[in-house]
């Protein structure tokens, strides 16, 4: 089963938007209520695509429209345990509410995201099982993320692990990506390597365990995919409020073009 494409700002889940040009070549939706000073929409030409509910400071549901009819085309929403963690996220088609996926999270004792769980549907029916696992340095960065094809990691076939390298100031500077062949072993598909500016990624703190965000916001993303040699750029240009938040993020495609988003806050 696949979703439709979603519009996600590159400050949340930068992995998701510096490959979309590559996979293409080789809102239960409730009135949102908002915290003082976060994230609230997603605007792209003046058109909603993203919008933000919280419960609290926390993040409950993210809604996702069709920026051309302005549908609500999915919405994901959480549930959280007495820590404030996430241990379950659903997703549900803006239509009929059906559920499309869910995705049980584990932690470990120092309440790191250990492993995910996550079961796609169509109608009633399961298609898909996918299993990931995430391991951490001794400064309790993450350092791989592996995934795996099935419902246990012992039986589940192993498909593909991503490796990152952190910067100092706790953003991820590097990733490579490998994919396993049918010997088990993992080969590069592909490196990207990002730029920061020095300002608050308004994103950051709502990013879901184990989505990579960084403190700060992306300027720059480039991919190398290794088996071709070609390589695809990306750069971010911002506007700042009086906080040092991005109002605007205009990005330019490895093609050229360009595509602005507009952020909106609760105050």
């Amino acid at each position: 089963m696949k979703l439709k494409n979603r519009i996600l700002p590159a400050m949340l889940f930068f992995g998701v938007v510096a490959f979309s040009s590559c996979d293409d070549k080789e809102k239960d939706a409730l009135q949102p209520t908002f915290e003082q000073g976060a994230i609230s929409h997603v605007m792209a030409d003046s058109s909603e695509v993203t919008s933000y509910t919280y419960a609290g400071k926390e993040l409950s549901q993210i809604n996702y429209y069709d920026q051309e009819t302005g549908e609500l085309e999915s919405f994901e929403k959480f549930v959280r345990d007495s820590k404030g963690n996430i241990i379950k996220k659903t997703t549900h088609s803006g239509a009929n509410h059906a559920l499309l996926s869910d995705e049980d999270f584990r932690y470990n004792e120092k309440g790191q995201l250990t492993q995910t769980t996550t079961s796609y549907y169509n109608g009633s029916n399961l298609e898909y099982s996918a299993v990931t696992t995430f391991d951490y340095n001794s400064k309790k960065e993450l350092k791989k993320k592996t995934v795996y094809e099935g419902k246990d990691v012992k039986s589940a076939k192993l498909k593909s692990y991503t490796t990152y390298e952190v910067l100092p100031n706790g953003n991820f500077g590097q990733e490579k990506q490998y994919v396993v062949d049918s010997k088990n072993k993992g080969k590069l598909f592909s490196t990207t390597t990002y730029s920061y500016d020095t300002n608050q990624n308004p994103f950051h703190l709502h990013g879901e365990p184990g989505a990579t965000s960084s403190p700060n916001n992306i300027t720059a993303a480039s991919t190398l995919v290794h088996a071709s040699k070609a390589t695809y750029r990306y750069t971010y240009a911002y506007k700042y409020d009086e906080r040092g938040y991005p109002t605007s993020q205009t990005t330019t495609l490895p093609s050229g073009e360009t595509e602005t988003f507009t952020y909106m806050y609760s105050n």
